[in-house]
């Protein structure tokens, strides 16, 4: 980098090179400073048995003893049938598989915090938005 000041660009649509290079150098600054890297993506899937088409799932990451679910989908021919718990079950098993003590998660109140709380998912935070009557819930549990 030269003396002169840095380019700064905000976008919609970052490259996976650059947000691959953002990731990795945090996670090389976190290493340096924590002594270990212990980063790993998380997925549990739901395919169609006939067709093998992906039709839900959930995806987060594992990281410093904290499992975060980052995106978690089932399309309503999907809910009210264990399906979801059995998800979030597995996701939560392989967390302390993984030596996580804690998981977090972000939902909308329209989302699913009730489905969360009768699983042992406590408020951590209330965030209002910007939407009229929205409210965004930062969820946690102990995962022992």
């Amino acid at each position: 980098m030269t003396a002169a000041d840095p380019i700064i660009t905000v976008t919609d649509a970052p490259t996976e090179q650059q947000t691959g290079f953002i990731a990795e150098s945090l996670a090389g600054y976190n290493e340096g400073q924590a002594g270990f890297r212990d980063y790993k993506p998380l997925a549990v899937l739901v395919t169609d048995p006939e067709s093998g088409d992906l039709i839900g799932g959930l995806y987060g990451r594992t990281s410093l003893g904290v499992m975060f679910i980052d995106r978690f989908f089932l399309p309503e021919t999907q809910r009210r049938n264990r399906l979801g718990s059995r998800l979030l079950d597995m996701a939560e098993a392989e967390g302390k598989q993984r030596g996580c003590t804690l998981a977090a998660l972000f939902t909308l109140h329209f989302q699913a915090p009730g489905f969360y709380k009768k699983r042992g998912w406590s408020v951590a935070a209330e965030l209002a938005v910007p939407a009229p009557g929205a409210t965004r819930f930062l969820m946690t549990k102990k995962l022992v």
